[in-house]
């Protein structure tokens, strides 16, 4: 009985533990969910040998007692100019360690604190000044204000803090120095495939900005049925778009959710800096049973023919006059 009591007792403690253990891990979460930074971006104008001042917004939503502490700095932002390894998703991938020449407005950049903290519900402004010299260069420059979360910091040895990732948060700056820009875009691909054996279609493109100032890429799609006008899906009216950095190229892809089976007709249209690219193109999607039962029909018909030829062959010899001899 003593020996079942002592199971007992150890099997409540190590739930106990695996439980409080478990909601560790969700109470720092939700501590790290508890702030927000706005506006996530900017974009704005600067005239060389003018400061232009603007605020961010940091807001406490924890429903908790304790006030939210937090350090301010500036970094850098850019996009990778391309697909590293053939990889894709690297096209326009977010780099916030890279610094180029249009990170240069970094260095112009002065904040009016580098820590603060907010109590619960409440909201702190952090005013930055951009002084921008005589001699900025025309076109584009990027930055962030990252405003990292040190109430769920951790002490390490040496009284370093370190800072996970998922507790920074930025607003992006996108600055276009005024002057002599150049805009110079290329769409380098534009593809719709022909067959489909199940939906969603996914139209693609890559298009590159050889232009010294950032600009929005447009895409459009439109799907119809082979012999109808009646558009299956269409962002004629409100395309989807996509903000590429200087010298930069962004790969971008578009969706459209089709019947099962079935001859429809797309037509995707590029856009940018006045570029424009429109690719049209016949779609087939069949699903690969009903492939394979297409295929297994064709064979089937293939050897019904050819045995029926044979047969007939056999027939017509037998019924042939032999030869007297």
């Amino acid at each position: 009985m003593k020996t079942i009591k002592k199971r007992i007792l150890i099997l409540v403690g190590v739930l106990s533990l695996s439980l409080w253990f478990s909601a560790v891990p969700s109470m720092v979460f939700a501590a790290s969910n508890s702030m927000t930074v706005s506006p996530p971006k900017q974009r704005i104008i600067l005239i060389p040998g003018e400061k232009y001042s603007n605020t961010i917004s940091v807001f406490n939503a924890s429903d908790s007692t304790r006030d939210l502490k937090y350090e301010v700095s500036v970094g850098s932002f850019s996009q990778k100019k391309d697909g590293s390894n053939d990889n894709i998703d690297d096209y326009g991938a977010v780099d916030v360690v890279s610094e180029s020449s249009y990170n240069q407005i970094m260095q112009w950049i002065t904040l009016d604190r580098t820590s603060g903290q907010v109590a619960p519900g409440k909201t702190e402004d952090i005013t930055y000044v951009i002084d921008v010299p005589d001699n900025a260069p025309a076109g584009g420059q990027y930055a962030t204000i990252i405003v990292a979360d040190m109430t769920t910091s951790n002490n390490s040895g040496g009284g370093n803090v370190m800072i996970d990732q998922q507790f920074q948060f930025a607003s992006i700056i996108y600055a276009e120095v005024a002057g002599e820009t150049k805009e110079d875009g290329v769409i380098t691909d534009n593809n719709i495939p022909s067959f489909l054996m199940s939906s969603p279609l996914q139209a693609s493109s890559l298009v590159r900005n050889n232009g010294n100032v950032h600009t929005d890429a447009e895409y459009t799609l439109q799907v119809w049925p082979l012999f109808s006008e009646e558009e299956i899906c269409t962002n004629e009216e409100n395309p989807e778009t996509s903000l590429i950095l200087p010298d930069t190229e962004r790969y971008h892809v578009q969706t459209c959710d089709l019947p099962s089976f079935g001859v429809f007709r797309a037509r995707q249209t590029v856009k940018i800096f006045g570029e424009t690219s429109e690719m049209e193109r016949t779609i087939i999607v069949c699903p690969l049973w009903l492939l394979f039962l297409i295929l297994f029909v064709i064979i089937a018909l293939v050897i019904w023919i050819f045995t029926r030829v044979m047969k007939s062959r056999k027939r017509r010899n037998r019924n042939l006059p032999r030869a007297e001899e």
